[in-house]
């Protein structure tokens, strides 16, 4: 899993690259919304972008929605130190999925992180969203990644693996590290069975 976490408070990026790489959460870093768009823009899709509302170049929700224009996929969430509940609504309704306080613990942070990067909304104001991070979770051998239905639902629209390795700005390294990650969840030999299974069990 790739996450992106934008923030112009370098100490609080650093608290959460340690947290996610501990946690075996491969972390890129970001100190406002030009630089993570810029390494958006230049490495391989990310499964997660976490933007800080109130950092530079955001402008708001606008900031949100050039994420999720510009994210190649990636699911796009806020933090901040507190948000007005309507905002976070908003985003959320613009394809956001979800909100995270920075005053999160580290045990639920990184359960947020990866809820989020599979789809599910969390919006972490509400007392009982972070009550359901206590409970246990889904091994992550069964979960899919942003990156992982993309592919798969490109797939099964009839594109070949080369085709969607370019439309997704796939490396072939990470191409086929995503394929094998697949079978393997699967269970199944080849990527086409692991297709079959996903449409049959409606993930794709």
């Amino acid at each position: 899993m790739r996450a992106l976490i934008a923030d112009d408070q370098e100490m609080l990026r650093e608290m959460f690259n340690a947290i996610l790489s501990r946690a075996q959460i491969q972390v890129a870093l970001a100190h406002d919304l030009e630089s993570a768009l810029t390494e958006v823009a230049s490495s391989d899709p990310f499964d997660l972008i976490l933007l800080d509302y109130h950092m530079p170049g955001m402008d708001g929700l606008n900031g949100v929605q050039r994420a999720l224009s510009e994210g190649k996929g990636a699911q796009v969430a806020l933090m901040s130190g507190n948000l007005p509940h309507h905002v976070v609504q908003d985003a959320l309704q613009m394809g956001a999925v979800g909100f995270v306080p920075k005053k999160l613990p580290a045990r639920n942070f990184e359960k947020a992180i990866r809820a989020m990067a599979t789809g599910q909304k969390m919006d972490l104001q509400d007392s009982k969203a972070i009550a359901l991070l206590d409970q246990p979770m889904p091994d992550p051998e069964t979960r899919l990644t942003s990156r992982e239905v993309l592919l798969l639902q490109h797939l099964n629209g009839g594109e070949s693996i080369e085709e969607v390795a370019l439309e997704l700005g796939l490396k072939q390294p990470t191409l086929n590290f995503t394929v094998m990650t697949l079978c393997r969840k699967f269970q199944v030999q080849d990527i086409a069975e692991a297709v079959a299974i996903a449409k049959k069990d409606g993930l794709i």
